[in-house]
C-alpha cells in the first residue's frame, strides 16, 4: 500500500472512530436513564433478606439469631452465596485472600472488564461480616445494594471496568478492604464508592436524606447529584470518616467515598441482635432501593457505556475500504 493511499484510510478510520464515539455519547443519557431503571426493590429485597426459591434463609442471612461474625454460623455461606451470585452474573468472580489474627479470610470480588478502557477502574463494595449479629443494615443492606448494582451493570457494556467487592473484617478496622486497596495500589482507580448502612430511614429530619463521608469533593459531588436525581434523596458531604471500607482507598491516594443514611448516628439496632430484617418498621427496602439507584447511576455515567461495534461500523470500514481502492486505481 503507496504512503497516499495509507494515509487515506487513516484519515477515514479516524473519521469512522470519531462518528461511533459521538453517537455512542448521544446515547449516554438515555441509557443510564434505562440502565437505573432496571435496578429492582423486589431483586433487592430478596437479596436483603425475604427468602427466595433454594434459599430459605435468604442469601445473606439477615433473620434473627442469624450471625455473620467471625466463626458466626452464617459467615461463611454468605461469602459462598455471594460469590455464587456474581458467578451466576458472568462476572469475573473469585476469592481475595488476606491474613488476620492467624487465620486465612476472604473478600469476595467480581470483576466486569471494560470494553474499549479496561485499564480504568470503579469500585462499589461493601462489608458483609457482622458484629455476633444478624446485620441486616450493618452491613448486609450494603451488600444487598452490590448484588444488586452488579446484576444490573453485568448486562451493559461499559469502556472502562466495574468492580463489585465483598469485603471481610471490616469490624476489625477494615482488615480486608486494606488488604485489597493495598494489593492493588498501583490501579488505575477511578471511583471507589463504599456502601454502609443504607436500609435505616426513619421519619424526621433525616428522612430520605444521604450521608457522604471523604477527602474527594468531585466523586461526592457527582454521587450526590445522581442519587438526587435517580433516588430522590439529599446527600451531604460530612467531612472525613476512615472507619469504612472506602478509607484504605484514599490512603493509597484514589477518590473514594462514604455513602451511609442520614440517621446513622441514632439508629437503635446498631450492633445488636436486632438488626434485623425482623425488627418491625426498621428496615426501609424503597430507600435502600433509591441509594443502589444513585449508585447505580454515578457507575454508569462514569465507566461510560460502550457499544460493541456493529453493522454499521462493519459498513463504515468496508467504505473506507473501497475508498482506498478507487484512490489506488486513480
Amino acid at each position: 500500500m503507496s504512503t497516499t493511499i495509507a494515509r487515506r484510510v487513516g484519515r477515514i478510520v479516524v473519521w469512522a472512530g470519531v462518528l461511533f464515539f459521538s453517537a455512542a455519547a448521544a446515547l449516554a443519557s438515555p441509557i443510564v436513564d434505562e440502565i437505573v431503571g432496571t435496578v429492582s426493590q423486589a431483586s433487592y429485597t430478596s437479596y436483603l433478606g425475604v427468602p427466595s426459591p433454594g434459599t430459605p434463609a435468604g442469601i445473606l442471612y439477615t433473620h434473627l439469631g442469624d450471625n455473620r461474625d467471625i466463626g458466626g454460623a452464617q459467615h461463611d455461606l454468605a461469602r459462598t452465596n455471594i460469590l455464587n451470585t456474581f458467578t451466576s452474573l458472568g462476572l469475573n468472580a473469585y476469592l481475595f485472600p488476606f491474613s488476620y489474627g492467624g487465620n486465612t479470610y476472604y473478600d469476595v470480588v467480581g470483576v466486569k472488564p471494560g470494553v474499549w478502557n479496561p485499564s480504568t477502574v470503579y469500585i462499589v463494595g461493601s462489608h458483609y461480616d457482622s458484629v455476633n449479629n444478624p446485620g441486616a443494615d450493618d452491613n448486609a443492606s450494603g451488600t444487598a445494594g452490590v448484588l444488586e448494582a452488579a446484576r444490573v451493570l453485568s448486562r451493559y457494556p461499559f469502556s472502562a471496568t466495574l468492580v463489585f467487592i465483598a469485603f471481610d473484617r471490616e469490624e476489625q478496622w477494615l482488615i480486608g478492604s486494606q488488604a485489597y486497596a493495598n494489593a492493588h495500589a498501583g490501579d488505575s482507580i477511578q471511583g471507589m464508592i463504599s456502601l454502609d448502612m443504607i436500609a435505616y430511614n426513619p421519619a424526621g429530619a433525616t428522612h430520605d436524606q444521604a450521608l457522604l463521608y471523604g477527602r474527594t469533593a468531585p466523586i461526592q459531588n457527582a454521587l450526590a447529584d445522581s442519587l438526587l436525581q435517580y433516588g430522590a434523596i439529599t446527600a451531604t458531604g460530612a467531612g472525613i470518616l476512615d472507619a469504612s471500607d472506602h478509607a484504605p482507598f484514599e490512603w493509597n491516594g484514589k477518590p473514594a467515598t462514604l455513602l451511609i443514611e442520614g440517621a446513622v448516628w441514632s439508629n437503635p439496632n446498631y450492633h445488636r441482635a436486632a438488626d434485623s430484617v425482623d425488627t418491625l418498621d426498621y428496615i426501609d427496602y424503597d430507600y435502600a432501593t433509591r441509594m443502589t439507584r444513585g449508585t447505580v447511576g454515578y457507575l454508569a455515567a462514569q465507566a461510560g457505556y460502550a457499544p460493541e461495534p456493529n453493522c454499521v461500523v462493519l459498513l463504515i470500514v468496508m467504505m473506507a475500504g473501497r475508498r482506498a481502492w478507487r484512490g489506488r486505481r486513480s
